[in-house]
């Protein structure tokens, strides 16, 4: 089997360029005509997109069987014209795939406020869908990018019982990055047979342990989507508690390569931050801690600057007044190299510290020493080319 999602049995995809950006491929379909059950997670942003709507509503009484994407155009902002053009695209693809449109979902992402050009996707979408059983996934990762530098796959196995198991698929996000699935678009096929209930409380757990713990610049999107769909053409025993559990540690393994590509492709970003909370009073403590360090931007202008100020990381981590917190007790580490033990500060060579600060992966470690908390959160350093990005983004 082929290391890529359209390497799967029975799925299939492509992309193509139809004019809604420049010269770059916009239009890309994923399609798994005997997907079994289909889970998803989408953005809790208010001023969600057309697209949003329309995918979660579908879902719920339908098992999806194909996705539309596009590219450069987020259709939100743009009321009943965008809730037409979304309903306009769903059945153009099930019209060529034979479908029905409720087994269609949409998605977009690109720039807010601006109306579908449909003159370019409608036909687009025929072209597209010519060769429906093509399995292009390359082309898929091209045409879902925005201001993302690199595609994003993922493609991971295991054998769980008898039966050798894949979880693969793609994603793109690089600005607009934050909690509640933040800008990013993530699509995952696995060979396995689940029912529908059981897939998505699968897909929850490992949203919130990936997709929820990144961060690039505390803004949520519009648009954040992830589907999953199951083929069935492998069956393991799922009330078999040690199967059922490697399955998770697989989909939520997935997720997280996923999710720290995207946080390591911030727009600007030239160091993946790694956050790793342990020694809470609370797993919910964790989490805070670890998001609010990590979205910190004194803590990101400072790992750009390779200035090791762990007073920004500390102040940060003591920001929240519903979390148990004592600096006294509290141990913190750049890397592997300690900087506070129990909450004094280690006599550490500086120099090592900037040096630790200059690596493309910076891990800080916050050890509270309080009880068995723990969380573990993705981001980047913040520059100018951040601001260079968004204030010529239209």
């Amino acid at each position: 089997m082929e290391e890529v999602f359209t390497g799967i049995d029975g799925v299939y995809a492509g992309g193509i360029h139809v004019g809604i950006k420049g010269k770059k491929k916009d239009l890309a379909f994923l399609y798994v005509p005997g997907a079994v059950a289909t889970a998803g997670c989408f953005t809790q942003n208010k001023f969600a997109a057309a697209c949003i709507h329309y995918t979660q509503k579908i879902m719920k009484t339908n098992t999806l069987k194909a996705v539309i994407v596009n590219s450069g155009n987020a259709n939100a902002g743009t009321g009943v014209d965008g809730e037409r053009d979304t309903k306009a695209m769903a059945k153009a693809t099930a019209d060529m795939l034979g479908l029905r449109p409720s087994e269609v979902g949409v998605a977009s992402t690109g720039v807010i406020g601006f109306k579908m050009p449909m003159d370019k996707i409608l036909p687009g979408i025929e072209t597209l869908l010519k060769d429906p059983l093509q399995k292009d996934s390359d082309s898929f990762n091209q045409a879902i990018l925005t201001t993302d530098l690199c595609e994003k796959p993922v493609y991971l196995s295991r054998k769980i019982g008898r039966k050798q198991i894949v979880i693969s698929g793609s994603a793109k996000g690089s600005g607009m990055i934050a909690p509640n699935m933040g800008t990013m678009l993530a699509y995952l096929v696995t060979n396995a047979t689940l029912p529908q209930p059981l897939l998505q409380s699968l897909l929850t757990k490992a949203v919130d342990k990936s997709f929820n713990m990144i961060s690039v610049d505390g803004d949520t999107s519009t648009n954040d989507m992830i589907l999953l769909f199951a083929t069935g053409e492998r069956q393991f025993t799922i009330t078999d508690r040690e199967q059922l559990q490697e399955f998770e540690e697989l989909l939520t393994e997935a997720c997280i390569v996923l999710a720290k590509m995207i946080a390591k492709d911030g727009e600007g970003a030239t160091t993946l931050i790694e956050m790793r909370v342990v020694g809470a009073a609370s797993k919910k403590d964790a989490k805070t801690v670890a998001m609010n360090i990590i979205n910190s931007p004194l803590v990101k202008t400072a790992v750009h600057g390779a200035d090791p100020n762990w007073g920004r990381v500390m102040a940060a981590a003591g920001k929240a007044i519903d979390v148990k917190f004592n600096g006294d007790k509290a141990d913190l580490f750049f890397n592997d190299v300690a900087v506070l033990k129990r909450g004094q500060l280690v006599m550490t060579d500086r120099q090592e510290l900037v040096n630790e600060l200059k690596k493309d992966t910076v891990v800080i470690t916050l050890n509270m020493n309080l009880a068995k908390g723990e969380a573990t959160a993705w981001g980047c350093d913040l520059t100018k080319g951040y601001i260079d990005i968004n204030t010529t983004y239209c």
